[in-house]
């Protein structure tokens, strides 16, 4: 049988100290600390766009994906969630009516 030296015992429970750096995408997806999170606020709004009747623009990988849309009943009209710029780099939201 093989000792169990130091450095053979990983603590998978243990959250990431901040050391001043970007973690790598592995680092972020393999540390305890990296799951479980709510999903960013542009990613909320894409989702209740979607849900709501809007088309996504983007497309780009879907072929197909006018099909497999649901368009609903929606209005057409785009409503800005309080947190739509939460996870986003370098953006500010303008939401009409809303003072900054």
């Amino acid at each position: 049988m093989v000792a169990e030296t130091k450095d053979r015992k990983i603590n998978t429970d243990a959250k990431i100290t901040d050391d001043g750096g970007k973690r790598l995408p592995h680092e972020r997806d393999e540390s305890p600390d990296g799951h479980n999170k709510a999903p960013r606020g542009v990613m909320q709004q894409a989702a209740d766009d979607l849900a709501q009747g809007l088309v996504d623009t983007d497309l780009r990988g879907t072929p197909g994906i006018d099909q497999a849309v649901n368009n609903g009943t929606g209005s057409g009209q785009a409503r800005p969630r309080e947190d739509a710029a939460q996870g986003m780099r370098h953006a500010d939201t303008t939401i009409p009516g809303r003072k900054p």
